[in-house]
């Protein structure tokens, strides 16, 4: 939610940023999809009875009312982030917050806590043709009155338009540019939907035109519900943003009866993530690593001196040497209103005497030093029982491996894996839950080393999370795809890819049938390959990677066929690629996302199109990266490079003309910018124009417009809200 760009950030921003943008698209604004999605999904609820509401009773509801690709579209983009911990109803709700702040919005406030639907709802979304009567009485069965209704509906139509395909009597083919007729004269999140009503000036498809005899002016209808009264006040931009704001936050908050919604969602000044203790080989140590996450908004890193954790041991006491840990900066990330700074850490503790809290003291350059304990109670921390991800894997491409420590005197565990499912004629997967028991291996030190093991389905294994549980303690929300491709050893020794007397259960949970198998990976080179050789790239070695972070967002596809030569050809023209799990392939011009260098070893899945060559493995790339000269500031005829700038989502620099290409080259930008004096190129796809900068930028050092563009890695297309500024000449 606050993570749009850098590290961690895990893209969700991505599909409504720029607020204009769709990947399918001219004729499509995804932001404006969003908003219509979680409308259509709330509206026939009823607050009188306690049913419906936001439940994501959509995705069993597409057609009919809901007519059109944008729902569909829109629950595809949401489906990856579906988890036990986010349903898609929340994710729905989430929608409304980002949608509207890519569009310079207002903050919505998100709480958390919804139940998704299992069924269909009835049938009840308010509809053009509808009359003035059926409106008050569809959204009085939501809980808005008349004076809401016209605020919600002006809220909800300020982005985006109406299609001629779906709506052919109020948009006739061939009468608006991609036949997509907007509700105002912009595409960002402003009164103007209100004040060029109230002016006489609108030309929203449902107030004007052919909508007015074909008796579906629908906005017209509710806009003049109460003499114009409400609408007038919408006029005025500080009116719009205040009641927008409180009438989406109430749309997303129509839940059905039973379902307790969370407090609204704050961003941490600090917040541990991806904390993990491993039990080391011989059991006398204990790895306790992870990351404080600082947000730098107001305070930035420069006046950060340290950063260190202060921990208590597993008594809550100090017998524990000095208990302190120091983390180093790791990456910096930043959102619609903040900017963040992770510090990573890694320390060996005792196994005797672990770990129970701890406490993060910063330490500003000035002296002062600043300390968060989770109001008092210091960042827990169990070692019942840990995951132990060095030795679980998925090997075979299937077969799940899971391996846990145990601490004395409990011996048993289980993991509970919660699985994606596909659903015949549905778009969203299934969430269903599978536990499978986990068996003593040995003992090493005071723990008890566990392990299980589960057939996944292809298109589980990289989407599948599990906890472990021990009586009451469980180490969880972990992901199958943070896995390696070969199972460590404890004693140290190397990955083992095969396993003996293992129980394994049959991949989908409605089968209960247990089976003894063999697992092995056949795929897997037993040797170290020699350093590989293409022509204009230079190898860089085994990388890691991660399917919820990753490295080479370019673009990628998969083949049965894949060779070095396969990936570099369809990477022809990006800066890096890299070749993974015996079929993937991955472009960039960037590391999106932090990568390490890994032993070569973990590169052994051999390249499904030529067996002579290796192509990585799980979360294991091969990575290559073009030796071709240094990308540059390009020259265009009639147009001068004049720097770097900063720029905004909320607050657009250029806002003339916008387009994202995923193919994007400097040559392209300036020819959908002519007639234009200034264009610039951002974040290696976004192309803007503009006569002159609209709002408040800043010129800044070339080192921050180090984007190579989409489509030609010898150019530099800005950066993460950095522009690369040409200027006409003269």
């Amino acid at each position: 939610m606050f993570l749009n760009t850098g590290y961690r950030a895990r893209g969700f921003a991505t599909a409504v940023t720029p607020c204009s943008f769709s990947a399918q698209g001219p004729g499509r604004i995804a932001a404006a999809e969003w908003i219509r999605t979680a409308f259509h999904d709330m509206a026939t609820g009823n607050v009188f009875q306690g049913t419906g509401g936001l439940d994501a009773s959509l995705v069993f509801e597409l057609g009919g009312d809901n007519i059109g690709p944008a729902f569909e579209t829109t629950l595809t983009t949401y489906s990856p982030f579906l988890t036990g911990r986010s349903s898609m109803s929340d994710i729905i709700a989430l929608g409304i917050y980002t949608a509207v702040r890519s569009c310079g919005g207002p903050v919505v406030p998100i709480k958390t806590g919804r139940i998704d639907a299992t069924e269909a709802g009835p049938p009840g979304v308010p509809l053009p043709q509808n009359s003035l009567f059926t409106f008050q009485n569809q959204f009085q069965r939501t809980g808005f009155d008349t004076s809401q209704m016209i605020a919600v509906t002006a809220c909800g139509h300020t982005l985006g338009g109406v299609h001629s395909a779906n709506f052919p009597q109020i948009v006739p083919a061939g009468t608006a540019p991609n036949d997509y007729k907007l509700m105002d004269s912009t595409t960002k999140f402003d009164e103007k939907i209100a004040s060029e009503y109230v002016s006489g000036k609108s030309t929203d498809p449902l107030t004007v035109g052919p909508a007015q005899a074909a008796g579906r002016a629908s906005d017209l209808r509710v806009f003049s519900a109460d003499g114009n009264a409400t609408i007038s006040t919408l006029a005025d931009p500080a009116n719009f943003t205040s009641t927008c704001q409180a009438m989406l936050q109430k749309m997303i908050e129509v839940v059905p009866s039973g379902t307790t919604l969370t407090d609204p969602i704050a961003v941490y000044d600090v917040k541990p993530v991806a904390l993990q203790l491993t039990l080391q080989p011989g059991g006398s140590q204990i790895q306790f690593s992870g990351e404080i996450r600082v947000r730098t908004t107001a305070r930035p890193a420069s006046q950060i001196a340290s950063v260190q954790l202060v921990y208590k041991d597993r008594a809550g006491g100090s017998d524990c040497g000095g208990c302190k840990i120091s983390a180093t900066q790791k990456g910096t990330a930043a959102g619609f209103d903040d900017s963040f700074t992770f510090y990573a850490f890694t320390a060996q503790i005792p196994s005797q005497s672990s770990i129970s809290a701890f406490n993060v003291v910063i330490t500003l350059a000035s002296g002062a030093t600043e300390t968060y304990n989770n109001n008092g109670q210091g960042y827990p921390m169990q070692d019942s029982v840990m995951l132990q991800a060095p030795q679980s894997c998925v090997t075979g491409g299937q077969t799940l491996t899971v391996t846990a420590a145990v601490r004395s005197p409990a011996t048993s565990a289980n993991v509970v894996l919660t699985l994606k499912v596909p659903r015949d004629g549905i778009i969203t997967p299934d969430l269903q839950t599978q536990t499978v028991a986990l068996t003593q291996k040995s003992t090493l030190g005071p723990y008890s080393i566990v392990t299980g093991t589960y057939t996944l389905q292809s298109d589980q294994v990289k989407t599948t999370k599990f906890d472990i549980t021990s009586g009451q303690s469980s180490d969880a929300f972990k992901s199958t795809g943070d896995l390696g491709t070969a199972c460590g050893s404890l004693d140290g020794g190397g990955g083992s890819t095969s396993s003996t007397s293992s129980v394994s259960i049959s991949s989908r949970p409605t089968s209960t049938t247990l089976r003894t198998v063999t697992a092995s990976s056949p795929t897997s080179s037993t040797s170290s390959p020699s350093t590989p050789t293409v022509t204009g790239f230079d190898y860089q070695g085994c990388y890691t990677d991660s399917s919820s972070t990753r490295v080479l967002t370019g673009k990628s596809t998969s083949s049965s066929t894949m060779s070095y030569k396969t990936c570099a050809s369809y990477c022809s023209g990006y800066t890096y690629w890299g070749v993974e799990f015996g079929s993937q392939c991955y472009c960039g011009n960037s590391f999106t996302n932090p990568t390490t260098s890994a032993p070569a070893s973990d590169c052994s899945t051999k390249c499904s199109g030529d067996a002579t060559q290796v192509c990585g493995a799980g979360n294991r790339m091969n990575l290559f990266k073009s030796n071709q000269q240094t990308p540059t500031n390009a020259t265009v005829a009639g147009w001068t490079y004049s720097g770097c700038y900063t720029d905004s989502t909320s607050a657009r620099v250029l806002t003339g003309k916008a387009n994202y290409d995923s193919a994007l080259t400097i040559e392209k930008c300036a020819a959908l910018c002519k007639g234009y004096k200034i264009f610039g190129a951002e974040y290696a796809t976004q192309c803007y124009c503009g006569n002159t900068f609209a709002n408040a930028t800043t010129k800044v050092g070339e080192g921050d417009c180090g984007y190579t563009c989409a489509g030609n890695a010898l150019q530099l297309c800005g950066a993460g809200n950095r522009l690369s500024i040409y200027k006409a000449n003269a």
